[in-house]
């Protein structure tokens, strides 16, 4: 999985390890890399999306909407299927049936004690890591729901709180009772790894919204600032994020590499904007009409929103409460259309700026990519991460600027010097002087007439 990232860091550039894709049962034959257990987490949320039918239903919402408004022609893919061959995720249609605990361990030949909130014991995690290699490619060479749940029972005891964390949140999916699973997400919640605790948290949100162990997350650290106030941009951050540095000034990461290298009047003022990043669409109506307050309060109408996560849906539900946008851009924003899209009468361009398989959506069941040709999208070479889109050393390596504000203009030709070609003139030179591209006419016959318009 990324590095670990302490909720003290501030400005300063540190080195992003990209998690890399490891395809099919060979990720289950590796308990260390990173990449491998990224793709093992991802296999696992994918089970229980494909058995929910979550890209189902997101494409049937998304295609009536669009037909609603005139263009049945627009066909929706939430979960890109490139994305799903590359992973080598087989076919799994909607199931909802459901197994026992034991009736699963004893189909992989196992007997496991009840799963506690901590790390499993070492020889539950012993036992488990000698059968995934096994139970995954009884998964990927017969996908159903007994051979998913068999897969999501064992990964349960996985060594990885990450993907401890994504068996967990699809095993309400298979299990007659996944009481135990709800022990490995709130466990998983306040992890000091920012993918495993973002994943943890939305899986737990969709089942238990007022479980005790999110309220941690919503705790307010905000930053003293003394900017004055500016004109042109601001961040929205997303859930989970209101106490988080990097969006925070004057020193959070990625504020001060916006500032920096994309938009010297990014707002930094103590009074910017902020929500509680609560997970529920009551938290973000209530702060898409404090935005759109906030906006008018500060006469900023038209300005720049660098949005993440849900704080773009944020900002889209905003749009329709009257505020206008420049550039509105989306880093890893879910999916939810129509319920939250942009109006796009009152905004300039929208960009979406993405990652492959993003797991922090995949547990929020949202999609992973618009389907409207007016959202400019844009996808990087990263798999897995959901902060990716906002680390500014994946910004400077990607150039993730020009896709924001364009690509610099090519410098105009230089003017003719008529001194220079007068002197030649005067010298008798035979010598071609270019001057400018030759001059087109029509012949006569093609020519309209200026008095009749013809």
């Amino acid at each position: 999985m990324p590095k670990k990232r302490t909720p003290s860091r501030g400005s300063v550039a540190r080195p992003y390890a990209e998690p890399k894709l490891v395809p099919g049962p060979g990720a289950f034959r590796d308990l260390a890399d990173p990449g491998a257990l990224c793709s093992q987490a991802a296999t696992l949320l994918l089970i229980g999306s494909h058995l929910r039918g979550d890209a189902l239903v997101n494409r049937a919402r998304a295609q009536a909407a669009f037909a609603a408004a005139g263009e049945p022609q627009i066909t929706p893919d939430p979960l890109p299927q490139d994305d799903l061959s590359a992973l080598g995720f087989p076919e799994l249609a909607p199931d909802p049936q459901r197994f026992s605990s034991t009736e699963l361990q004893r189909s992989v030949g196992a007997k496991f004690a009840s799963v506690k909130a901590a790390p499993p014991a070492p020889r539950e995690a012993h036992t488990a890591s000698q059968l995934l290699p096994l139970v995954a490619d009884r998964f990927f060479k017969t996908a159903n729901s007994q051979t998913a749940a068999a897969l999501l029972e064992v990964s349960l005891r996985h060594p990885s709180e990450l993907v401890r964390c994504a068996a967990a949140a699809s095993y309400f999916e298979v299990a007659a009772d996944a009481s135990q699973s709800l022990r490995v997400l709130e466990h998983g919640v306040a992890s000091r790894d920012v993918l495993t605790a973002d994943v943890a948290a939305c899986a737990l949100a969709n089942v238990d919204p007022r479980d005790p162990a999110l309220a941690a997350r919503l705790r307010l650290h905000r930053r003293v600032s003394r900017r004055k106030p500016s004109r042109t941009s601001t961040i929205i951050h997303g859930t989970w994020a209101a106490g988080s540095p990097w969006w925070q000034p004057p020193s959070g990461d990625f504020w001060t590499y916006l500032h920096s290298n994309v938009d010297s009047s990014l707002y930094g003022a103590q009074d910017r904007f902020g929500w509680s990043g609560g997970y529920s669409d009551a938290a973000r109506t209530q702060a898409a009409t404090a935005l759109s307050a906030w906006v008018q309060s500060h006469s900023l109408q038209g300005l720049d929103l660098h949005t993440h996560s849900h704080g773009g849906n944020v900002a889209m539900l905003a749009s329709h409460l009257g505020m206008t946008s420049g550039k509105m851009v989306l880093l890893s924003c879910p999916v939810h259309w129509p319920r939250y899209s942009p109006d796009f009468t009152r905004v300039t361009k929208v960009i979406s700026v993405r990652v492959h398989l993003d797991l922090v959506i995949l547990a929020d069941r949202g999609g992973q990519k618009f389907a409207d040709p007016r959202i400019e999208e844009h996808v990087l070479p990263i798999w897995f991460d959901h902060s990716a889109s906002h680390t500014p050393a994946v910004w400077t390596k990607y150039n993730v600027k020009q896709w924001i504000v364009g690509a610099p203009p090519a410098p105009a030709p230089p003017a003719p010097d008529l001194d220079a070609i007068a002197d030649a003139f005067r010298k008798g030179s035979t010598r071609p002087i270019p001057v400018g591209p030759p001059m087109k006419f029509k012949p006569k016959s093609q020519r309209t007439d200026r008095g009749t318009g013809r």
